[in-house]
């Protein structure tokens, strides 16, 4: 039993620790910084008291059923910081006190309701609502999440720092997470409790390796909103594929690598909506893909055909793109190689 104590109080420090550095580092030393890095570095700081306050089972006698099914409760409140990540990732601005405290009530509820009753039936109740609320709360925030990934890619050319796409596999590490959170609350030894620590570490590694650059984009409740009334504009996309690509080409607004589907319209003399329409109706294809595939095929062809010694990466600025690894990957989508392979099969 001591060997279990050492090895719980091990990870139990590495965890608290963890958070309680990552979030100083964000709220007193990072200079620039989101309201989602900001919200980001209150949920760090919430967990490192959270997982502090498991110090507590190694302590002598406390690891019993009562103290047990106490930190059940209060862990379970950590549901909320999952619901404010998703939430902030995918409608910024979303988390307000008015929010927070609504959300709380419920997990306010079982707590009192232990406190006055401390009956085997209200942690089972509990559990059950807190597997309902996490699937709840996962289900909602996948199809925001797929809502603001159809935002970005019908209005921006530039993804970095905005896209989103790191969300999905999370999702998926979540129900894991709470699937292993559910085991461990219903046959909690040292061993499955070091298990979820692990897990736990795991998981927030994953999320703070992808989000720390993360700058959310905030999607009008209406997507189809504009910036300027349709009567002001001219509608000009009744015409070929060939002949809207000739004009992008005109003035190569398309190597504009921040370029928005507001921004060519305006170009184009024409209404946003009118021409986002006419990508999904006639090009079959999102403003992002577009502008991508035509970078491609435009210019990093062009340059790799003509100039052999240039490099990637400057092929890739000069076609755009503001990183190698979105050129990689736009390059293999539309040409199916990458961009290495193609240079070879050029090649005598």
């Amino acid at each position: 039993m001591m060997y279990a104590n050492i090895l719980s109080a091990f990870f139990i420090g590495v965890l608290t620790a963890f958070f309680t550095i990552i979030s100083i580092i964000i709220l007193f030393f990072r200079k620039e910084r989101t309201r989602f890095q900001r919200v980001l570095g209150y949920i760090m700081a919430v967990w490192a008291v959270w997982s502090f306050k498991d110090i507590i089972i190694i302590l002598p006698n406390m690891y019993d059923e009562q103290v047990l099914r106490w930190i059940l409760l209060v862990d379970g409140w950590s549901a909320l910081t999952f619901t404010v990540f998703i939430f902030e990732a995918t409608l910024p601005g979303w988390t307000t006190l008015r929010r927070l405290t609504l959300l709380s009530l419920p997990f306010l509820g079982f707590t009192v309701w232990y406190a006055v009753q401390p009956q085997p039936l209200v942690i089972i109740s509990y559990i059950a609502f807190l597997w309902c609320y996490a699937w709840l709360i996962v289900t909602i925030g996948y199809f925001k999440f797929r809502r603001y990934i159809r935002h970005i890619r019908s209005n921006y050319s530039n993804l970095e720092g905005i896209n989103l796409s790191w969300l999905k596999p999370v999702f998926f590490f979540a129900i894991f997470s709470q699937l292993a959170w559910l085991f461990t609350s219903l046959y909690a030894t040292v061993f499955t409790d070091v298990v979820y620590y692990l897990i736990t570490l795991l998981m927030w590694l994953v999320v703070l390796h992808y989000s720390w650059h993360y700058k959310p984009i905030t999607i009008p409740d209406d997507d189809t909103q504009e910036s300027s009334p349709i009567t002001t504009k001219k509608v000009a996309f009744n015409m070929p594929r060939e002949v809207f690509i000739a004009k992008l080409m005109e003035h190569e607004l398309y190597l504009d690598k921040d370029l928005t589907l507001t921004a060519l319209a305006d170009a184009l003399q024409t209404n946003r909506t009118y021409l986002s329409q006419y990508l999904s109706g006639v090009c079959h294809q999102t403003f992002y893909d577009c502008i991508n595939e035509l970078r491609i095929q435009k210019k990093s062809i062009p340059l790799m055909h003509e100039h052999p010694e240039y490099t990637l990466d400057y092929i890739a600025a000069e076609s755009g793109f503001c990183s190698i690894s979105t050129f990689r990957r736009a390059f293999h989508k539309f040409t199916g190689t990458t961009p290495s392979q193609f240079i070879l099969q050029q090649q005598p």
